[in-house]
């Protein structure tokens, strides 16, 4: 959601590859929509259907204004400034004027600002930059491109 290029994903048994496509963008009159096509024999289609609606987007928790905290090495004050900002669901302004993403929309990366005061402190959790082969280079994989 919010990107230019559509999603192309194929997959043939355990092999399975997916990206977006700069050489298919969507026209601005063009329905955006899903479409998956499985081949087989003897498919359950209901539990196909269920496993896939399992995986639709829902409303947003937030809208822009808000203000939030953002899991950014530690948990930032913010407002969120935009939604759907390249696949993200948020595009944060933190209080230091440094803008991040919110890649999810869960209290693992964005939440409501914390009772007296919060704002800062290290995150419970491992931020998802932290994984092994993440977070290369000079920028943080936190921060939006400007």
């Amino acid at each position: 959601k919010g990107m230019p290029d559509k999603f192309i994903f194929q997959g043939v048994h355990m092999l399975f590859n997916g990206s977006f496509d700069e050489r298919f963008r969507w026209r601005d009159d063009e329905v955006r929509e899903c479409r998956l096509v499985f081949i087989g024999r003897n498919l359950d289609r209901e539990a196909l259907q269920r496993g896939v609606m399992e995986c639709k987007v829902g409303p947003l928790r937030f809208s822009v204004g808000d203000a939030v905290e953002a899991n950014c090495e530690e948990w930032q004050a913010g407002t969120v400034l935009k939604l759907w900002d390249e696949g993200n669901p948020y595009r944060i302004r933190l209080q230091n004027g440094d803008e991040c993403w919110g890649p999810v929309d869960t209290d693992e990366f964005v939440r409501k600002p914390v009772a007296g005061g919060g704002g800062r402190g290290r995150a419970k959790n491992s931020p998802w930059w932290e994984q092994p082969g993440k977070g290369k280079g000079s920028r943080k994989p936190w921060q939006a491109r400007r």
